[in-house]
């Protein structure tokens, strides 16, 4: 296939992302064997390359031993390029806490829906983290939605990722949210979707209360690109 034009690069990366789709690459064949299937020269195909491994499509490691590793998707990538625009509109914490506040209720309702279906909520904990920041992702998950599963753990990557370090939020204050993460579960897994809702919703509302009240500063944070 040839491809020609101002945009070469960026038609051959569009290209490749649809043949890493078609045929499940994991890793790309050399730069000679792209360079003949896509009919570019070496700078053209290098030029497409640079753009995948920049959204975090690919790994390119030179050298022996190296070559062009496929990336499975995950949320961090979404949340590094979701990072930059965030940074450009002066989009603080607050503003992905709000967001937050309107997504994770619906998840909630969501997983209830599919216990209620017969879904069974997992044993173990998602690997989405650790503690608190790990059930969000459990419910996340067990909801299904795999746009919402992606853009909410982009939201909550960036959320985590921003706040960490000086200012923690602790089990003392924890102790003053008085909608537990067990209340959750149990809405969840027994199917009661409108309790779930309120639940989740009550909850994140008097978290981001108490951050409001502690840690204001952190909240006015721009989100910084990641």
């Amino acid at each position: 296939m040839r491809v020609v034009g101002r945009k070469t690069a960026r038609l051959v990366a569009g290209q490749i992302i649809r043949d890493i789709a078609d045929e499940g690459l994991e890793v790309l064949p050399p730069e000679s064997a792209l360079m003949d299937r896509y009919e570019v020269s070496r700078p053209s195909l290098r030029e497409a390359l640079r753009i995948l491994e920049m959204y975090g499509v690919l790994t390119i490691r030179p050298g022996p031993g190296g070559g062009m590793r496929v990336n499975a998707v995950a949320s961090e990538q979404y949340a590094n390029a979701s990072s930059l625009y965030f940074h450009i509109l002066g989009l603080t914490l607050r503003d992905v806490l709000n967001t937050r506040l309107q997504m994770e209720p619906l998840m909630a309702r969501l997983a209830a829906q599919k216990a209620r279906s017969g879904g069974k909520w997992p044993d173990q904990p998602s690997d989405g983290g650790s503690g608190r920041d790990s059930f969000h992702f459990s419910v996340a998950q067990f909801a299904g939605d795999p746009i919402l599963i992606l853009f909410a753990d982009a939201l909550r990557n960036i959320y985590v990722d921003e706040s960490s370090g000086e200012y923690r939020f602790d089990d003392d204050l924890s102790k003053l949210i008085p909608i537990t993460h067990e209340q959750i579960q149990q809405a969840i897994e027994s199917g009661d979707a409108a309790k779930a809702e309120e639940l989740m919703r009550e909850h994140i509302t008097r978290y981001a209360q108490l951050l409001e009240d502690n840690y204001p500063q952190m909240l006015d944070q721009v989100v910084e690109w990641r």
